[in-house]
């Protein structure tokens, strides 16, 4: 178990690789940075490339052990078992995995998830696998956005402009199925603009291969809905970072449901969620007849994750884990001042029920 540190400045090492695509493992070290901790980056991988993997190694150990961090915090899996094995000291090791894994755990990627004081997931239905399968902690931590990179802009180029936009690749297995028969559907229904890998194999175009934070910025902006879709929809609480950086450029989010979605988000308030393909068709069509609540959604969202879950509120959490504290998120419902449901500031009355009703289910209006 892990024991609280002492409060104040920490010295953090941190492993990493560069995401250049996301940027998230730099927002992370820049949000560390601005509570004030010392940190050192090493991305083990670049140096293998360099140096090679013996010398890399070397390298490594002796750099964090001189460093003599309070705390070595890994993300994904971006150390090797040599160097964690080699790091002395009294320094607490935690790792997060920013994705969902395949049920059970297989054994061979749990080498370090096993050896780390504490094991942080994005996925909360998975900490009781990750237990049975011999992790010593395991504790719940979203994912966030960077406001410096995931913002809301006036305009977008011709180029990004679609009725519905999908941010992702081609995925195969059970959550490829799920994904390739919601882009079919939406691909024949309306003009819907891709933007990742492997559709192309489908006779699907895709207008970019990767989407970095400036196209992903021009997306949000240029296309009525952003669709989400994640390769797991069984899982409690799982989401992809995608849904963080959707609402932080203020896009209009039509996602997939996961268990317990509604103690995080209220559907058609930040976002809205489909169970199915098919209903995910019928709410598109509903929401692009209606600008205004669209627009009222997304401002609500971008509200919801500047107020909750930027870099910094990851970062807090980070370090409240680590000190064996609670993490702030989510925050209780009741708390949460959004625009109420049902209800459009560019209007002057309430919508009426009629006009409320989403594919056989009346919206339910917000507190008051």
């Amino acid at each position: 178990m892990i024991a609280e540190l002492v409060s104040g400045v920490m010295r953090i090492a941190f492993f990493k690789k560069s995401k250049a695509r996301t940027c998230t493992t730099r927002s992370i070290a820049k949000a560390l940075r601005r509570a004030g901790h010392e940190i050192l980056t090493i991305n083990e991988r670049k140096l293998r490339r360099f140096l090679g993997r013996p010398l890399s190694s070397a390298w490594a150990i002796r750099s964090v052990n001189r460093f003599e961090p309070d705390a070595v915090f890994i993300h994904g899996n971006d150390i090797s078992l040599e160097v964690l094995d080699g790091i002395t000291g009294n320094a607490k090791t935690v790792m997060f995995t920013p994705d969902c894994w395949p049920s059970p755990p297989s054994r061979p990627n749990l080498g370090i998830a096993r050896r780390v004081d504490l094991l942080l997931t994005v996925a909360r239905g998975q900490i009781p696998e990750f237990l049975r399968a011999g992790v010593r902690h395991v504790e719940y931590l979203a994912e966030s956005c960077d406001p410096s990179l995931h913002y809301p802009i006036s305009g977008a180029r011709p180029l990004y402009h679609s009725d519905v936009a999908f941010i992702g690749k081609r995925a195969e297995g059970a959550g490829g199925a799920h994904r390739t028969s919601l882009i079919q559907q939406m691909h024949a229904r309306f003009d819907t603009a891709l933007y990742g890998t492997g559709w192309e194999t489908m006779g699907l175009p895709s207008r970019r291969k990767n989407a970095f934070p400036s196209h992903y910025r021009e997306i949000c902006r240029g296309s009525k809905i952003v669709l989400g879709s994640d390769w797991r929809h069984d899982c409690e609480w799982y989401f992809s970072n995608r849904t963080w950086f959707t609402l932080g450029c203020r896009g209009f989010l039509l996602t997939n449901y996961s268990p317990g979605l509604e103690d995080l988000f209220e559907n058609h308030r930040e976002l809205v969620w489909y169970r199915s393909p098919e209903e995910a068709v019928e709410l598109a069509e509903l929401y692009l007849e209606r600008p205004h609540e669209r627009e009222r959604i997304a401002q609500a969202g971008h509200d919801y994750v500047m107020a909750n879950r930027t870099t910094d509120h990851l970062v807090r959490d980070l370090l409240d884990r680590i000190e064996g504290r609670p993490a702030a998120f989510p925050p209780r419902r009741d708390a949460i001042l959004t625009p109420a449901v049902g209800f459009s500031p560019t209007r002057s009355k309430p919508v009426s029920a009629r006009e409320s009703r989403v594919v056989g289910q009346s919206v339910k209006p917000g507190p008051t």
